[in-house]
């Protein structure tokens, strides 16, 4: 998905100016009048050259950092040997659904047009701590090297690597195991992990009821672990689906796209939602097919994403009419087994 906005010609004079001034540390971007327009650099704390003045200069990007507003930052980085561009897209998770559309359809379009060769490396961050923090950055040095990364992560980050398998083994089909917080996982029916948990009986209801252009989500109670009802609406238009689902907390939702018969799961996970939430929601998703399709519904169509800004009305005809000659639709579709 792209924006349709572009680089003015005075980011494209800043940047230049900022790729050939070796003592400027920051250079931010953001978006004004449908175009990428930059904003005042900021220079090193310290010695250019010098590699601790990365770490040394990052505080001085919380000048620039605000809790609700998305913002490219184009940093400069030192190493004992060259210098590295990073092209850094920062999304608060608590930004409005407009503005986070905008700047993640548009992050791509930063490097591309200011040239991708220039950038050794792109970061997404949704908290300033991830930005500001030398500890943050470091531990990105070492995801990079296998060999330090385990030595590196602390209970925390433990915890994230843990959502982050559980995440891939429910949607690989990896089943039975120890991933260390609440519920009772498991095989489920057909491949993939599962967790069981009681249903709402609201819930069920609400999917018992769910018609043409209605969308109706669940969710997991944290506390007592039972998948609850969060949300139930009628009359949902494509393009306002985004709009009803948590930026915050992940849900289950189910949209029955309006003038057909298929109902479209989308399963959302934002990045800030807590440990234990990612962790019982990625593991309980198979979970919520099963009580769906125990309700009579036929679930023809899935999508994953982290947050609602990704489920536009284009994707989501997309992924009920999809374009001829264009191969398989997104989703949760796996490639065949050898020999079928």
């Amino acid at each position: 998905m792209q924006s349709g906005i572009s680089v003015s010609r005075e980011l494209q004079d800043a940047f230049t100016a900022f790729n050939a001034d070796t003592s400027s540390f920051c250079l931010p971007v953001t978006i004004t009048a449908e175009s990428l327009t930059p904003l005042k650099p900021l220079p090193f704390n310290g010695t250019s050259s010098d590699p601790e003045s990365f770490f040394s200069s990052l505080s001085q990007l919380s000048s620039v950092l605000e809790p609700k507003t998305p913002i490219y930052l184009l940093l400069r980085r030192p190493t004992f040997t060259t210098t590295t561009l990073i092209s850094l897209t920062y999304i608060p998770s608590n930004a409005p659904v407009r503005p986070k559309m905008l700047f993640a359809s548009t992050r791509s379009t930063v490097t591309r047009e200011l040239g991708t060769e220039k950038f050794g490396a792109t970061v997404f961050a949704t908290e300033e701590e991830e930005i500001l923090s030398p500890d943050a950055w470091r531990e990105r040095d070492g995801e990079n090297n296998p060999a330090r990364r385990e030595e590196l992560m602390g209970e925390k980050e433990r915890e994230l690597e843990a959502v982050r398998r559980a995440e891939a083994e429910a949607r690989n089909g990896t089943p039975q195991r120890d991933i260390g917080i609440g519920g009772t996982f498991g095989p489920g029916s057909g491949s993939g992990m599962r967790v069981s948990m009681p249903v709402d009986e609201a819930a069920k209801e609400a999917l018992q009821g769910l018609q043409d252009g209605s969308l109706v989500q669940l969710t997991i109670d944290i506390p007592t672990e039972k998948i609850i009802l969060a949300d139930n609406q009628s009359g949902v238009e494509a393009g306002a689906v985004a709009t009803h689902i948590s930026s915050t907390s992940p849900r289950y939702s189910f949209y029955h796209y309006p003038g057909s018969d298929v109902v479209v799961f989308v399963y959302t996970c934002p990045t800030g939602s807590s440990i234990k939430e990612r962790m019982l929601h990625a593991s309980s998703r198979r979970n919520a097919i099963a009580v769906a399709e125990g309700e009579g519904l036929k679930i023809e169509k899935k999508i994953e994403a982290s947050g609602p800004d990704e489920i536009t009305a284009d994707r989501l005809q997309e992924e009920v009419h999809p374009p001829q000659n264009t191969g398989a639709a997104r989703g949760f579709a796996r490639p065949r087994r050898p020999g079928r």
